[in-house]
């Protein structure tokens, strides 16, 4: 395995800088030439033409030297070389430089040539490259990683690399490994590389005629079938990586396969990611040379047997991921003297250690998160000093962080303490941790202010402690990319350094700070996710953001902001995602440029003083027309901690800190798989006028909710078509007319609220629709609705196939005639009482009033007299 602090370095810390100087071809006697990890390189300077003319070389070193370009064919004419080493993929060539070759012919003028190393070189181009490797006849090691080779479509019948002992074809592009391709026939093969290829065929049954082999190197492929048995002739094996390989077997069959003959001589045995099943054999002792031993990821089981500990040399121990139970003593671990890294991450193991115990071993990698290890802090870590990379996060500890820790941390590369009930005042300066990179202390119970950080530091989340205080003006760590500080009690404002700092996440959430946030004229332009929700944070929309290209996520909630939403977000925020500005004090309408973020899959502008209309451009959220299944993770832009080599490549969630989303009627937090909610919340603002038709072409959508405005008009149509929804909220509106039938072809749906609208007509019927979430409820506040699950019945059709609108209609023209009669009939009544009075006094005069002298005499007699 790499040496894992290599992850971190560059190049060499003294290392020259400039140019190669042309002088060198004075040296006419020259043989050796090593310039190898000097900054003389850089983006488009090539390697030197002028040093063809140094014929007499026989060792020349030109690696992680930052060449970018054309590999010059005068190098062809160094005839006399050995040795030639243009490796290019150093971690010093933080440029991503490119070397090439489009003509390798040249090659054939280097017969003496024993070593060839051009890693790193893209030879794409070059479809000949075997033919030209096989024309070198003295050729020992050939080492071609990350070439983007070609795999040949002819075969070579003859290999006249007679004396090959080593091949590194690591990160090539190989899709396949042709049992009659080229080297399978090269009997002198020591060494062979092929890892991490695109290799997916079946395990290559060619292998067991390299009895020569000692070191075989497939993982990183997709080899399917893999049998041991296969490598039964192997007698000379020292090192196997089959990881991320489909075994599929258990791991006693899988292990009895391996040459019995090769079992006291295997150093390196790596399985991880293979589906391993079973318990690992308590014969594994006899396996006495293994030193390093990788079984991350599987699925084995049971206890670890004590035999696995009586491997004295053992130095790597990788057990991660799996699910072994019951404990781990220092009966397990007293004899490993040697032993330098253990892995024993997330398996259900306790760690049953006694405060006393001195280990015999100085551990550089100490992994335990998902161990039981507490509720005391491990007292047997004080006396591990070499440690640099330590992690005993949720380990069930509850207890005070003692005073030797930091002293016994003072190397770390990472730490982990997070998810435990850890108390204790962090210290006044981190400073003297002049090694760390990485701290993750979140979810504890830390108290004091934020200390002054360490100058090497990338990564720092304190989040979910009782830290108080305010910001430090500065932070300490100009190369601070990662800081998480929410959820506990800093108060202040946030201080103008920020904007000095290269940030990618700033998360502040849930803190104390008050006043503006910092204008900032330069700085933060790689800043990928700020959060400062549920502060007190005021001003307007903040500036500074113009300048942030990349941001995917931006949360303001909860905060006193005001003033309009800015029209430049889609211009200068391409990338953004995951817009959450609820809870503030924004005005003015939704800006229709708004509309063209073309990555936007989470809106929430609720509880605002937003006013107008919702855009008819929606349809442009093209992130919000596909499915779910089809997005990418924008929050997987790398991965945070340093783990076992096999499995670094796996992607994990950059950003974890929760962003709380109104789902169904309830708030809920989501971390990284805030990529699987698709939504719009504009609830609880002031829009008017109709919820547009354009809204159902966004079928992405799970969670729309625009309750609480002043909607008015139909429902559209075609709101079925928004096939995804899960949770759908229009209640507290001025919404009118009969709900779509297509809402019943919503199979996805689960919380519905069409509340307190003008909504009339039947209640579509449909399996989905009946087991909502409080179905009733759903209706409630809309009076001329009927149905189940309302108890207020429909009009049955009529006899000419009538339907109920028809039926409403004509209720409605009964309704106005009878007020017609009603007030025909009253105001007759009034006309009555007003005569019988009349016609009482008339009758004690006998006189009939004149006024009726022209009713016909019946009718005038029962007025009178009535």
């Amino acid at each position: 395995m790499d040496n894992m602090f290599d992850e971190w370095s560059g190049a060499k810390p003294h290392a020259m800088r400039g140019n190669i100087s042309s002088s060198l071809v004075a040296l006419h006697h020259l043989e050796y030439l090593d310039l190898s990890g000097n900054y003389l390189g850089g983006l488009g300077v090539p390697i030197p033409r002028f040093l063809g003319s140094l014929q007499s070389l026989v060792y020349l070193n030109l690696s992680c030297m930052d060449f970018d370009g054309k590999v010059p064919p005068q190098l062809g004419n160094l005839s006399r070389l050995l040795y030639l080493d243009l490796d290019n993929t150093c971690k010093s060539n933080y440029h991503g430089n490119m070397l090439q070759i489009e003509d390798i012919s040249w090659l054939l003028n280097l017969p003496l040539l024993r070593s060839l190393d051009m890693s790193g070189v893209n030879l794409g181009a070059i479809g000949n490259w075997v033919q030209a490797v096989n024309m070198l006849p003295n050729l020992r090691a050939l080492r071609l990683r990350e070439c983007e080779l070609v795999s040949p479509h002819t075969p070579i019948v003859h290999s006249n690399l007679t004396s090959l002992e080593m091949l590194d074809l690591t990160d090539s592009g190989f899709y396949t490994i042709n049992p009659a391709y080229w080297f399978w026939d090269v009997g002198t093969i020591r060494h062979l590389d092929l890892t991490n290829n695109l290799i997916s065929e079946a395990f290559p049954d060619a292998i067991r005629n390299m009895t020569s082999l000692e070191v075989l190197g497939l993982g990183g492929n997709n080899l399917t079938g893999v049998k041991s048995d296969v490598l039964e002739n192997l007698c000379n094996l020292r090192v196997l990586t089959l990881w991320l390989n489909q075994i599929n077997q258990d791991i006693s069959q899988f292990l009895e396969g391996l040459p019995r003959c090769a079992w006291s001589k295997i150093q390196l045995l790596d399985m991880s990611l293979t589906n391993l099943t079973g318990e690992i054999p308590k014969w594994i002792n006899q396996w006495t040379d293994l030193s390093i031993l990788q079984l991350s990821s599987n699925r084995l089981e049971g206890s670890v047997p004590l035999e696995l500990f009586k491997l004295k040399k053992l130095k790597q121990l990788y057990l991660d991921g799996n699910y072994f139970n019951g404990s781990i003593s220092e009966e397990h671990l007293g004899t490993l003297v040697n032993l330098e890294e253990l892995d024993l991450s997330y398996n259900p193991l306790h760690m049953m250690i006694s405060s006393n115990w001195t280990p015999p071993f100085q551990l550089h990698l100490a992994y335990f998160p998902g161990c039981k290890m507490g509720p005391h802090f491990p007292l047997w870590l004080k006396g591990q000093r070499d440690v640099i990379y330590l992690d005993i996060s949720d380990a069930g500890i509850v207890d005070n962080l003692p005073d030797w820790f930091w002293s016994v941390c003072s190397n770390v590369i990472y730490l982990n303490i997070s998810s435990n009930q850890i108390s204790g005042r962090l210290p006044g300066t981190l400073e003297f941790m002049s090694s760390a990179v990485i701290f993750d202390l979140n979810s504890n119970n830390l108290t004091g202010t934020l200390p002054k950080l360490p100058k090497q530091l990338a990564e720092l989340d304190i989040s979910r402690n009782s830290l108080s205080g305010p910001l430090p003006q500065n932070f300490g760590s100009p190369l601070l990319e990662d800081l998480l500080l929410s959820d506990n009690s800093i108060n202040g404002t946030v201080p103008i350094y920020i904007c000095e700092m290269q940030l990618v996440v700033l998360d502040l959430a849930k803190n104390f700070l008050v006043g503006h946030l910092p204008r900032c004229s330069e700085g933060t332009t790689k800043l990928k996710a700020l959060v400062l929700k549920k502060n007190s944070l005021s001003g307007e929309f903040p500036s500074f953001l113009e300048s942030c290209s990349q941001l995917v996520i931006l949360d303001l909630s909860h905060n006193n902001f005001v003033g309009e939403l800015p029209t430049w977000l889609a211009d200068k925020l391409p990338d953004l995602s995951y817009l959450l500005l609820g809870h503030n004090k924004f005005s003015g309408s939704i800006p229709v440029q708004l509309t063209q973020l073309g990555h936007l899959q989470y809106m929430d502008l609720a509880y605002n003083r937003i006013s107008g209309s919702i855009p008819r451009t929606l349809a442009n959220f093209k992130a919000l027309v596909q499915e779910t299944e089809s997005l990418g993770n924008p929050l997987l832009w790398t991965y945070g901690r340093p783990a076992n080599p096999d499995t670094k490549y796996l992607e994990s969630p950059k950003f974890s800190d929760s962003l709380a989303v109104v789902m169904k009627g309830q708030y809920l937090d989501y971390t990284w798989n805030i990529v699987y909610i698709v939504g719009l919340d504009l609830s609880c603002n002031s829009l008017v006028g109709e919820i547009p038709d354009e809204l159902t072409s966004l079928v992405g959508l799970n969670n729309l909710n625009v309750s609480h405005n002043q909607l008015s008009g139909r429902i559209p149509e075609k709101v079925g078509l928004l096939r995804s929804l899960e949770s759908l909220d229009l209640s507290h509106n001025e919404l009118s007319g009969d709900i779509p039938l297509s809402l019943s072809h919503i199979t996805m749906l689960s919380k519905l609220n069409l509340s307190y609208n003008n909504l009339s007509g039947t209640i579509p019927s449909g399996n989905q629709l009946r087991s909502l979430i409080d179905p009733e409820s759903s209706y409630i506040g809309n009076n001329y609705l009927c149905g189940p699950p309302l108890s207020r019945n429909c009009w049955e059709p009529d006899a000419t196939g009538g339907d109920i609108e028809e039926h409403q209609e004509q209720e409605a023209k009964y309704f106005y005639l009878g007020m017609a009669v009603g007030f025909v009939l009253g105001l007759w009544l009034v006309v009555f009482i007003f005569i019988f009075r009349s016609c009482s006094a008339s009758a004690r005069s006998g006189a009939v009033p004149s006024r009726w002298t022209h009713l016909p005499e019946g009718l005038a007699l029962q007025l009178r007299c009535g």
